[in-house]
């Protein structure tokens, strides 16, 4: 068994982990499910920041995966029983949790079987020098990330790249296929949800138990099987061009490998060999715009149902009140509250952009929300008050920006000219004021809940203005011009800044605001 199998996630102690009182030990899969479910993980020590959520989810659909399986009612916290549930999972089998198995006809850990029965007639290539060569960032230029960086890497390493690389992976040139959650080849796979806590055990405790609960749904309204193929590096995969799997013959928790990878020992070493594929793992899987029930995605419903797909921008407070308050996104599985977060809770919005042959960025969001605000998330019609203050919120800082900030910085730089000016020029202070924007937008909507409306709004009214004067400040301090006509441009900008309010009564006084509110917007001034 030793030279056929090695590397067992099931008994060996593969993975450092930081346990309660930053205890550092050494422990298994199941010995990690194990921690997990009774809240003692409190980090895993070479896991990078972009493959937590790969890993994350891996965790949490592979134990929703066992216990509906095994029809366990609650969590389960001995380490041995969480072994005989994956074994369960491949019929007692213990190479596909091995991450190398000489035996090429045999699954390895997310590594599915070779039909043609050599990696040679494969045409399995080993250029994958090191785990950061396997992983999905893009890195041309060592700039953010550095390439080739791991240069001993450890077991664990390796597994963490795997499930990124089988998981969260899109198209990458020719032959090069990405997963079915995700809106497109060149898309990425979106994470939102919601936890009592930051701690890994409590957050994946509470989404283990929305899945379970949800499994019947999510099978119906999908058209899973209840007992389809639930780990997708077991069956045969020969990578042809009808070779995918039909994803109505899947679990709907189902773990999916997007690539064909095989490990094996070479020269005292381990060695990574991937092949190309002609289609696929899921049959059709751009068909589906991502839209397959997973319980992180959010799901964009204008025109034509598609998961979120993020750009370079990152969860901004635009897009996140998009997903959370504006109506157009079917909010995801994980964003249902439960008596956890009756207390408080936090919003966790994360992943990898990525893009046609570059990588857009790591994004992580994390925005605490108050108990007085969790029942609002719920369908009560409370939350339609949230939903409009919210709106407001997001119009007021568009239009500050449109009709105050950007004609003023206009009028600054072109010297107080009707000459044009690039707008990339403008876009230091406007990202700087959307910047100052983002960090107050949520905090201000939870304080506006004890406020008058009306109140509410002219409180971030003016803030606004003082945000948007502020980069005017910077740009008039900043902005070289020529001395002859620089008063001109100052001018120009601050005549244009302070009558907008003037200009655009409708933009920044409401039509029931009465010579009072007048008075407390001309005040900006």
């Amino acid at each position: 068994m030793v030279d056929k199998c090695r590397y067992s996630l099931l008994s060996e102690p593969l993975f450092s982990v930081h346990i309660q009182e930053n205890e550092k030990t050494k422990v298994s899969l199941p010995q990690v499910l194990e921690q997990l479910a009774s809240n003692e993980i409190t980090s895993f020590d070479a896991l990078q920041p972009h493959q937590r959520q790969a890993w994350y989810s891996f965790l949490v659909q592979l134990a929703a995966i066992a216990l509906a399986r095994s029809g366990e009612p609650r969590l389960v916290t001995s380490a041995s029983r969480w072994e005989e549930l994956l074994l369960d999972l491949t019929n007692g089998n213990e190479h596909p949790w091995c991450l190398v198995v000489d035996d090429v006809s045999q699954p390895a850990f997310m590594q599915s079987p070779v039909p043609e029965g050599t990696l040679k007639a494969a045409k399995y290539k080993a250029d994958v020098a090191t785990p950061d060569d396997l992983d999905m960032l893009v890195t041309s230029k060592n700039h953010d990330v550095k390439m080739h960086r791991i240069a001993r890497p450890k077991i664990e390493h390796w597994i963490y790249a795997l499930v990124t690389l089988q998981t969260m992976q899109g198209v990458l040139g020719r032959d090069n296929y990405g997963i079915v959650r995700m809106n497109k080849g060149y898309g990425n796979r979106p994470m939102v949800g919601m936890a009592s806590d930051l701690r890994w055990g409590s957050h994946f405790r509470r989404d283990v138990e929305l899945l379970i609960s949800a499994r019947e749904h999510l099978t119906e309204q999908y058209n899973y099987a209840f007992d389809g193929v639930a780990l997708l590096w077991l069956p045969l995969w020969d990578g042809s061009k009808y070779g995918g799997l039909p994803l109505n013959q899947c679990d709907p928790f189902f773990i999916e490998i997007c690539r064909r990878i095989r490990f094996a020992h070479g020269d005292k070493a381990l060695r990574c060999w991937k092949a190309n594929t002609k289609a696929t793992r899921i049959a059709g899987a751009k068909e589906f715009l991502g839209v397959t029930g997973d319980p992180w995605a959010p799901i964009n419903k204008e025109k034509e149902l598609k998961v979120l797909s993020l750009h370079e921008q990152g969860f901004s407070y635009r897009i996140l009140h998009e997903i959370l308050f504006s109506g157009n996104y079917a909010k995801p599985l994980a964003l249902e509250t439960t008596a956890a977060e009756r207390d408080g809770a936090f919003v966790i919005a994360t992943t990898l952009v990525r893009g046609e042959g570059k990588t857009g960025g790591w994004h992580n969001r994390v925005i605490p929300v108050p108990s007085k605000a969790i029942h609002l998330f719920g369908p009560s019609s409370e939350r339609k008050e949230l939903s409009m203050r919210a709106q407001e919120q997001v119009d007021t800082a568009s239009d500050v920006q449109k009709f105050v900030l950007y004609p003023a910085l206009h009028a600054l730089l072109s010297g107080g000219s009707d000459e044009k000016v690039d707008s990339g020029k403008i876009n230091r202070w406007t990202n700087a004021y959307n910047a100052d924007v983002d960090d107050i937008f949520f905090p201000h909507l939870w304080e506006s809940l004890d406020l008058p409306r009306d109140e509410a709004r002219l409180r971030w009214q003016k803030q606004m203005f003082d945000f948007a004067h502020k980069q005017l400040e910077d740009a008039i301090g900043s902005t070289p011009l020529p001395s002859i006509r620089r008063y001109r441009a100052i001018s120009a900008a601050e005549s244009i800044f302070y009558g907008s309010v003037r200009k655009h009564p409708d933009k920044f006084i409401s039509n029931q605001q009465k010579k009072e509110e007048h008075d407390n917007v001309t005040s900006l001034q």
